[in-house]
């Protein structure tokens, strides 16, 4: 039995290390909620947020008119109401075939700040540069692509306002 031991421990690093997107993407969400809250942010139980507070998982209307859940709704000091949607892509996969939906998608939400937040490299360089474009020629709404999860928190914690 001992000598079987190794492969149990061997087996649980490959399982973990093998989360399927969707788990990997949840696990990217809770990553923010930690971060939002280590940056003095409080989680709210319900979409009445104060100023400096969030709610996950806040419904919305998407482009065919279905609910939809971003994955978070912030109510920052500095700009207000912020819909975020984030998502982890770390292997090539479908996130860059999703880009138009969820700009389209967002644009339709009554918040003026709209931010979709990534974390991975698994996306193509060509729908990220389409994604950063369109955001940046939204004239009624501020539109922000962000790369990674510092350069998030670093806009949503910033003195100066866009």
């Amino acid at each position: 039995m001992e000598s079987q031991m190794p492969l149990f421990k061997e087996l649980s690093t490959t399982v973990r290390d093998s989360a399927t997107p969707q788990e990997s993407n949840r696990r990217f969400c809770k990553e923010l909620e930690t971060a939002l809250i280590d940056l003095g942010f409080s989680l709210s139980p319900d979409e009445n947020l104060k100023p400096n507070s969030f709610c996950t998982r806040q419904t919305y209307k998407d482009m065919y008119g279905a609910d939809r859940q971003s994955s978070f709704l912030i109510n920052s000091a500095q700009y207000g109401l912020v819909r975020v949607e984030a998502h982890r892509q770390e292997k090539s996969g479908s996130v860059d075939q999703k880009f138009p939906f969820f700009f389209q998608s967002m644009l339709g939400t009554p918040e003026k700040y709209l931010v979709i937040v990534f974390d991975g490299d698994g996306y193509k360089k060509e729908a990220y540069t389409w994604l950063t474009s369109k955001a940046e020629s939204v004239e009624d709404k501020v539109f922000k692509v962000f790369r990674t999860l510092d350069l998030f928190l670093e806009w949503i914690t910033s003195t100066e306002r866009d």
